[in-house]
């Protein structure tokens, strides 16, 4: 059952609330200055763009700076612009894995030859999903032909003439 509240105790709940809010708010507009700070510290957002569309993650760009992850994607968000150039960074470093994957397949001695094999599957599954125009398997459709049950389907469908037909054709 509900608990009947005065119309003090309303009010109290709702500045409660609404302080909630207000520290909730500081604490983002810090963590984005925060963030801010540490980007421009590092060359701005042309370097952090830079250093993924040499074909490094977020995840290690992010480390780098110190910055969570969540407050990144919240920082990117604040400006729609910022989407634009992560999909562009991305996708420059799927070229850039692809071209790495050369020189390690080029540089590999035949001791190193599993590990290569690995550190190129890996560059190449990567740049797959960041340029999968460029480096996707592109899936050909499946088509099951059976000639068996056409040449059935055909047969079935053909007109039936009997013996007595073509003699009579013939004889005219």
């Amino acid at each position: 059952m509900a608990k009947a509240q005065t119309l003090s105790e309303l009010a109290d709940n709702i500045v409660e609330r609404q302080l909630t809010l207000r520290d909730q708010a500081a604490v983002e507009r810090k963590e984005m200055s925060g963030i801010n700070k540490k980007i421009h510290a590092f060359g701005g957002e042309a370097m952090l763009f830079d250093h993924i569309s040499e074909g490094k993650t977020v995840n290690s760009v992010i480390k780098s700076l110190d910055i969570s992850i969540g407050g990144f994607y919240i920082w990117l968000e604040k400006d729609a612009k910022r989407g634009e150039l992560l999909a562009r960074a991305r996708t420059r470093g799927g070229r850039s894995l692809a071209e790495q994957t050369l020189e390690i397949a080029d540089t590999a001695t035949p001791q190193e030859a599993q590990v290569a094999k690995l550190r190129v599957d890996t560059r190449r599954w990567l740049a797959s999903k960041q340029a999968p125009d460029e480096y996707g398997d592109k899936q050909q459709p499946l088509v099951n032909i059976d000639l068996g049950s056409m040449a059935l389907d055909a047969l079935r469908k053909r007109s039936i003439v009997s013996v007595d037909d073509i003699e009579e054709t013939n004889t005219k």
